[in-house]
């Protein structure tokens, strides 16, 4: 399963695009990381999570994560607090902020408190962390904006005020020198040093090299105390039994499948996905975006808004989309890496399914068709082939497509295409079904 990482004002928008490999959860609340969990992702990222009027994630349900295998990371809020609290035990801490939580510089949790909007604004700050006012006045003092004595005066009047008013109006109120206060305004509109993002930022990069590493989670070296308090906490129990729920439903559709004769050959499916991931392979995010528009050009999902009630059609949720769309790139990215090795695997399946001849004779007559006797446009013979001949759009990315199916690129596939054309435009229009059709592989 993808990483899963719980943000919100830490991070932007645009910061997360590049990591669409991740699934990406509000800030995390008591219970959230331990249904998480039981998702079984490969690594845990904790960045912002809910403290003021929600109960805050316990320390025992990333315990609990550490003993199933998982790496869980923390930085830049909650995340740096709590790995600060539980780096001994194999939490891995990331960032200046969560160094500084470790080492005794901060000790107080409202350095990283702030108040800011709901997810629909983008968690618009409203208030900003002391952590970046620190860091902010430091780079003044650096750059000679401010001296130092005012900066450490600047430090202190902020944390003297509630972390729901701490803004930079009240810090410029607080220079005292109308003069000095406007050259320091202006000097902020490009000088504010936002060090919860730069530890957000840090802690993606970290998730993502341990990922591609391959490399396991390290087996803790404690003993997890199943205590009174964790078997009834009502947040697990409430998991346990929308779980078991959801497997009694997906028990009773297996029976279907066996009762069908479907059971069997989507095993063998399921086992290709399971050996992918034994694999360890991890695909570039091209493959995963090529995956994921696959995954919604047939299902014809155009919008997010069709993802998401297709995911409800289907009793699932965005989580296990995305596994799956992760798991055909693991697939497809191995499929490629080994394209030469499967060919005697490929035919051998042909003479399992009774197709060997079939294809056989056609290829024998396709090799002594002639040539076109002049070139057709490719643009032209693109739209009849997979418009025409399978049913479905043509790509948009043509090269990406030969590769896909074993060529070398897209003149290969070309050639291939002019060949068929020729071939097929010899035939009689009530040959014309095509390979696919006649032979009944699918």
């Amino acid at each position: 399963m993808n990483p899963i990482v719980f943000c919100g004002p830490s991070l932007r928008a645009q910061d997360i695009v590049p990591y669409n490999g991740f699934e990406f959860r509000p800030p995390v609340r008591q219970g959230d990381l331990y249904a998480a969990t039981r998702g079984g992702p490969r690594a845990i990222g904790v960045i912002d999570g809910y403290f003021d009027g929600q109960p805050a994630v316990l320390h025992k349900e990333i315990l609990w994560a550490l003993t199933r295998g998982i790496a869980v990371f923390g930085a830049s809020s909650m995340g740096a607090l709590r790995a600060a609290e539980l780096h001994s035990f194999g939490m891995r801490g990331v960032g200046r902020i969560f160094e500084a939580y470790r080492d005794g510089e901060f000790t107080d949790d409202d350095e990283v408190a702030l108040i800011h909007g709901p997810p629909e604004t983008g968690y618009m700050h409203l208030s900003e962390p002391m952590v970046n006012i620190r860091a902010t006045l430091d780079q003044a003092v650096a750059q000679k904006v401010i001296d130092m004595s005012t900066g450490a005066r600047l430090a202190t009047s902020s944390k003297a005020r509630f972390y729901w008013d701490r803004t930079w109006l009240s810090l410029l109120a607080d220079v005292g020198d109308p003069k000095k206060a406007e050259e320091l305004a202006l000097w902020l509109r490009t000088g504010k040093v936002d060090r919860k993002r730069e530890d957000a930022l840090e802690l993606l990069k970290e998730i993502d090299a341990f990922v591609r590493s391959g490399a396991a989670q390290a087996p803790p070296d404690f003993h997890f105390e199943w205590t009174e308090n964790w078997h009834n906490a009502p947040w697990r129990n409430q998991t346990a039994s929308i779980d078991a729920k959801a497997t009694a439903e997906e028990d009773a559709i297996l029976d279907e499948l066996r009762l069908r004769g479907d059971y069997a050959r989507l095993r063998r499916d399921a086992l290709l996905r399971l050996l992918a991931r034994g694999e360890q392979a991890a695909p570039d995010r091209q493959a995963i975006k090529r995956a994921m528009g696959e995954f919604r050009s047939r299902r014809r999902l155009m919008r997010q808004a069709d993802v998401v009630d297709w995911a409800r059609e289907n009793g699932t949720d965005i989580a296990a989309i995305e596994r799956m769309i992760g798991d055909d790139a693991v697939v497809e990215t191995l499929a490629r890496e080994r394209d030469a090795e499967l060919h005697r695997a490929i035919l051998d399946r042909l003479r399992e399914l009774g197709l060997y001849p079939g294809y056989r004779d056609k290829a024998l007559v396709r090799q002594r068709s002639p040539s076109l006797s002049a070139p057709v446009p490719r643009a032209l013979i693109a739209v009849w082939f997979f418009e025409r001949r399978l049913g479905r759009a043509v790509p948009r990315d043509i090269d990406d497509y030969a590769i896909s199916i074993g060529l070398p690129g897209i003149d290969r596939f070309y050639d291939l295409l002019a060949h068929e054309y020729a071939f097929t435009a010899g035939r009689s229009t009530s040959d014309d079904s095509g390979l696919t059709g006649e032979n009944g592989l699918t």
